[in-house]
């Protein structure tokens, strides 16, 4: 029987030859060994460059992409606009191709090559940022159509009322028409330069009339998220379909709270309400800063009370809206909270179960608890537009790897963007949308504007203490469970035992409030001196409204105002001593 022919005498040669009677490897070897070596260092290279690459990650972060020339948000279909980097010499340094190749795609998410009709256009762009993960960005851009209705446009003429005043200058008013026509031009000049310009000129060209003013909800800019939502959707091939959030439950009857100055009320808190009016309208008169107060106590509205005037001289009334500033954190806590209690998000799920770019198992990727308690170690400088960026989570993700969860307490609202951008992607609804038929509408809310997800809603007083009535029901308020007692107490402050956290405990958009009486011969130092119970929650605001919600006494406490100034300081301290000194027994 014939044996195969081994190859091993000829793999053998040419791996060794003879040198000077020794059996040596030979060159062959040599050069394969040279070769893993030039092949392990330029790895090793290449990791220390993607390191190092990686460290720039925050300089990435603040890249914009810019049309390439001024305006050319609006375009005409000759000539449409091309997507360029601010800052080209820094994306070349960090390795980004410039300019990005552009997905075009139309208000239908069909895909064209270049834009070829008029309307609305996206722009998609994606690519590999310096850490290694992908990045996307999109944005919107309007081409014009062939003829232009010149009523679809409206005077941009600035008007200055206090110009020129009694006390101008005589040469300010010899060039009073020049400064006039050059507010005029630098004014129309700033909106078409920006995306927004596009985003309006997309809208009002697909819009139908309604025949009534557009709520907040029905706004050009919620538009735009809801269909830049679905293109992502769309084009990042999510494997879940969207889940739908059931409509709050209705448990009975609808149950008002009672006005003390009706016939309904359960006890006469008219006393009550003249002592806390009084020192309402003393505050306002004193500071000039205008304010409506709500004070409701075991389901009655002990006071509802509108104090002082706006600029134009005229009283304000109950219906004044107010931003509401970091009391926002609250209003999305109480939204998020519908998603805990469904269990589509789990509030120490990490980010990775529902943005599916993150890495999994990763000590860098933050839980939702840690985004919304301030210690998921996001840069509290960063600004890339919150939940009204189409891909926000995406710049987070371009530098992940510098976030350190669980070690560092930063205050800032981008954990409560990216809980937002979150609910997005789970529910198929743009935040607005999601806050507007989840939240606001079977509360009963008016046209609440709901400008970004940590500082930037606008309510009235009445709407911030149903807030304050459904965190006091512990998820159900006149007769509707949001969520359930048991996720309420998910929302409760707890201790966070972290570097630089402050004393404070933090909840879900909550901390608690323990405001106490001032001192007369000792510091308070025990529960005694607290003007309410040690269970009260509630959240600071820079523009100085105020929710406080008592949860034993069965107190909310609601002041919205536009403004916060130095001399209302002496006055917010003896505010709550005369509430709490009111509705004493």
């Amino acid at each position: 029987m014939r044996q195969p022919v081994s190859t091993f005498p000829r793999v053998s040669a040419l791996l060794t030859f003879d040198f000077r009677g020794r059996r040596t490897l030979a060159p062959l070897y040599w050069l394969s060994t040279i070769g893993v070596f030039c092949c392990v260092m330029s790895a090793a290279a290449c990791n220390a460059w993607q390191d190092s690459q990686g460290a720039r990650s925050p300089e990435f972060q603040t890249l914009e992409l810019i049309p390439n020339r001024t305006g050319g948000w609006v375009f005409s279909l000759v000539a449409p606009s091309r997507l360029v980097w601010r800052d080209a010499a820094l994306a070349s340094d960090l390795g980004v191709p410039s300019p990005p190749k552009i997905r075009w795609f139309d208000s239908e998410l069909s895909e064209s090559r270049l834009p070829d009709h008029p309307g609305r256009w996206m722009a998609w762009v994606e690519g590999v940022a310096p850490n290694g993960f992908p990045y996307r960005r999109s944005f919107t851009f309007f081409a014009l159509p062939e003829k232009i209705d010149p009523t679809g446009f409206p005077d941009l003429t600035i008007h200055f009322p206090n110009f020129p005043a009694h006390d101008t200058s005589p040469l300010l008013r010899e060039f009073e028409a020049e400064i006039k026509r050059s507010a005029k031009d630098a004014f129309v000049r700033a909106i078409w330069d920006s995306e927004r310009a596009a985003i309006l000129l997309s809208a009002l060209y697909e819009s139908e009339p309604l025949n009534r003013p557009r709520r907040f909800s029905e706004s050009s800019l919620v538009r735009n998220a809801s269909l830049h939502l679905a293109l992502k959707r769309k084009l990042m091939a999510r494997p879940d379909p969207t889940q739908q959030l059931v409509l709050p439950v209705r448990l009975g009857e609808d149950l008002q709270i009672q006005d003390a100055a009706t016939n309904e009320s359960k006890r006469d808190f008219s006393q009550a309400k003249e002592r806390i009016d009084d020192f309402c309208r003393q505050w306002a008169a004193a500071t000039g800063e205008p304010f409506v107060n709500i004070v409701i106590y075991e389901d009655q509205v002990v006071t509802h009370q509108a104090f002082g005037a706006a600029d134009t001289g005229e009283p304000i009334d109950l219906d004044y809206r107010c931003w509401i500033a970091s009391l926002t954190k609250t209003v999305t806590g109480l939204m998020f909270a519908r998603f805990i209690d469904q269990g589509l998000i789990g509030i120490d799920d990490t980010l990775d179960s529902v943005f599916l770019d993150y890495p999994k198992n990763d000590s860098h990727v933050p839980t939702f608890r840690q985004c919304l308690n301030h210690t998921a170690g996001f840069d509290s400088q960063l600004d890339s537009g919150g939940m009204n960026n189409p891909h926000f989570e995406n710049v987070i993700l371009n530098a992940i790897e510098v976030n350190e969860p669980g070690n560092v307490h930063r205050y800032t609202g981008i954990g409560f963007e990216l809980t937002a951008k979150a609910m997005e992607i789970v529910s198929g609804l743009s935040a607005v949308e999601l806050y507007e038929q989840q939240l606001f509408q079977p509360l009963g809310f008016g046209d609440v504007i709901m400008g970004n997800a940590s500082s930037d809603a606008e309510l009235t007083a009445k709407e911030l203490s149903v807030l304050g009535q459904l965190l006091l029901g512990r998820g159900t308020v006149r007769g509707q469970q949001f969520f359930t007692p048991a996720t309420f107490e998910k929302l409760l402050p707890r201790a966070v035992s972290v570097a630089g956290a402050p004393a404070q405990d933090h909840g879900v958009g909550l901390h608690w409030i323990r405001h106490r009486r001032p001192p007369k011969d000792s510091p308070a130092s025990n529960d005694g001196e607290l003007l309410f119970s040690p269970n009260t929650v509630g959240h600071g605001s820079f523009s100085g409204c105020i929710l406080v919600v008592d949860l034993d006494r069965k107190i909310v406490i609601a002041q919205v105002r536009r403004e916060f100034h130095e001399l209302d300081n002496a006055w917010y301290a003896r505010y709550f001593e005369v509430i709490s000194d009111a509705l004493k027994p």
